[in-house]
């Protein structure tokens, strides 16, 4: 059987004792609610920035999400809509004031 010595403790522990909890535990473990995409119904344009409208399982609200947060989160997912629907995202340019707006096509629009 093994013995430990904990730095700052002058005993010495045996595995057992490390497995007892007295007392609250400093780091409690939080549930964390999960929430999943049900489906993506459009993409959106906002402040230059490209959303998507998402409904989500169990939820009747939809909200926006940012496009670059779902593609680390759901890519395969976002990458069939956009082939399916046939969208992508380009930039225009307004001659006269030389602002850049980003647009977007999407195939039902």
């Amino acid at each position: 059987m093994y013995e430990y010595k904990v730095e700052g403790f002058p005993d010495r522990f045996k595995e057992e004792e490390f497995l007892k909890v007295v007392g609250e535990p400093q780091n409690k473990i939080m549930k964390v609610e999960k929430f999943v995409i049900s489906k993506l119904i459009k993409p959106i344009i906002q402040n230059n920035k490209v959303y998507y409208e998402v409904q989500w399982k169990n939820h009747n609200d939809t909200t926006l999400e940012p496009r670059e947060v779902l593609l680390k989160d759901i890519p395969k997912m976002l990458n069939q809509f956009e082939k399916k629907n046939d969208t992508f995202f380009y930039e225009s340019r307004n001659t006269k004031t030389d602002d850049i707006k980003r647009r977007y096509y999407y195939g039902d629009d």
